[in-house]
């Protein structure tokens, strides 16, 4: 590491703690705003995009939904190498205050889109280039807002600071699921007319407490030091391929079992449970939600003891939990009872998942140097979402299909889990530096 690693800037000054619990906030509830929006996309991908904005119920306009939602996860490492680069040359404040504004603005902007039957192919066209932006928007905003906590984080506790911003990624999907829930109590006309469009323009409130939230964020010591040595590197981004390859592989590795995991539980399983074991929809939203309202208190749990255990030690309990359970969590789903579908995703989340969620803040910050960790977060991270994130849910179904069993699925499951355990094995224990 250089001058400006981690272990070093536990030199500097700490924050004030009332300041220190502002940025806290700040980054959490941010974060919470930005997975609201991002979720939000998904839920209306699935319940009203097809026919409003395809012009058709068909099946087909509903593949065409679903594909703008993938767009988003394309646009995420495009949105995670440019934002990477302002927040090593700016500063990680300022780029949190773009991304913040970034997805707000587009998913307003959502809400007021006319419709296929007003303007025909300019609306699908549209909401593309809206899906582009939001997508750009989160590919810096998790980078941001954990590097904001982990380099203002106390001695030996980077793994609880950085998992607390991380939450808002549970967070974010529960307020979701939750406002879309409510309109959809609305007489399916009204739903449809305007309905819809409630969530979405609510992100205008959400911007504007998050702005505020925001806007008196101190830059972190560790920057502020690159700043007075003028240490910042041109064009960190290239900097860190050309001399850091490895970590930025690592990081992209770290990431590939919480992404496959994740996505396969919280979208492929609820296709396949209502399809195959004919579960009901309502049965399978409700454990989603229970198990992501659990997982906003577990992941800094498993965060914290990544800061006494060490990071190493916790992903890869994480990961075995993962790997063992893959089997009897769709056994589970299987036998129709509700105590066990509960039960089965309570495990999978905030268990197996966010013990390897929960440290990844910290443990990919720790990879790189203060001048180019923005870059070399973002970039690893955004592109590990945009091949095992966005995929995940479409190569499990096409598995299931074309054998007609599970079991492909579980071994792709284990097969990422086997990926990322190299990854983290492959550097050495960094929580104690």
């Amino acid at each position: 590491m250089s001058t400006s690693s981690l272990a070093e800037s536990q030199a500097p000054s700490r924050p004030h703690p009332a300041k220190l619990r502002r940025t806290m906030v700040a980054s959490t509830v941010g974060t919470v705003m930005e997975w609201y929006d991002f979720n939000l996309y998904g839920l209306a991908s699935a319940l009203v995009f097809g026919p409003l904005f395809f012009g058709s119920s068909s099946t087909g306009a509903t593949l065409a939904s679903f594909a703008t939602f993938a767009v988003g996860f394309a646009a995420r490492p495009v949105g995670g190498m440019l934002l990477g680069h302002l927040g090593d040359r700016l500063g990680r404040k300022h780029v949190l205050l773009i991304t913040m504004l970034a997805m707000g603005v587009a998913t307003a902007l959502v809400g007021l889109l006319p419709t296929h039957a007003s303007i025909g192919v300019w609306a699908p066209v549209l909401l593309i280039v809206l899906r582009i932006a939001q997508g750009i928007a989160v590919g810096g905003e998790f980078a941001g807002a954990t590097l904001l906590t982990v380099e203002n984080a106390p001695p030996g506790r980077r793994g609880l600071y950085g998992a607390i911003p991380a939450m808002g990624t549970g967070a974010g999907f529960v307020l979701a699921s939750a406002v879309f829930g409510l309109v959809t109590l609305l007489p399916d006309a009204a739903f449809e007319s305007w309905g819809w469009r409630i969530p979405f323009l609510l992100s205008v409130g959400l911007v504007v407490f998050g702005v505020w939230a925001r806007r008196g964020l101190e830059e972190t010591p560790v920057f502020t030091e690159l700043e007075e040595r003028n240490e910042k590197v041109r064009f960190p981004l290239l900097h860190t391929l050309r001399s850091r390859p490895g970590a930025v592989v690592r990081t992209l590795g770290i990431t590939v079992s919480g992404f496959v995991w994740g996505y396969l539980v919280q979208a492929f399983a609820l296709s396949y449970a209502t399809s195959h074991p004919g579960l009901s929809k309502t049965t399978m939203l409700w454990a989603v939600a229970l198990a992501s309202t659990l997982s906003i208190g577990a992941i800094p749990m498993w965060g914290l003891l990544s800061d006494r255990i060490g990071r190493r030690t916790t992903v890869t309990l994480g990961l075995l939990c993962t790997a063992a359970f893959v089997f009897p969590f769709f056994a589970l789903l299987e036998t129709r009872s509700t105590p066990l579908i509960l039960l089965a995703f309570v495990v999978a989340i905030p268990i197996c998942k966010d013990m390897v969620f929960g440290p990844q803040a910290a443990l990919v910050a720790e990879q790189f140097d203060a001048e180019v960790r923005f870059s070399g977060v973002s970039t690893g991270r955004e592109i590990g979402g945009a091949l095992f994130g966005g995929t995940a849910p479409f190569i499990g179904t096409a598995l299931q299909t074309s054998t007609g069993s599970i079991a492909p699925v579980a071994l792709y499951v284990i097969a990422a889990c086997a990926l990322t355990l190299v990854a983290v094995l492959s550097g050495r224990e960094t929580a104690h530096d």
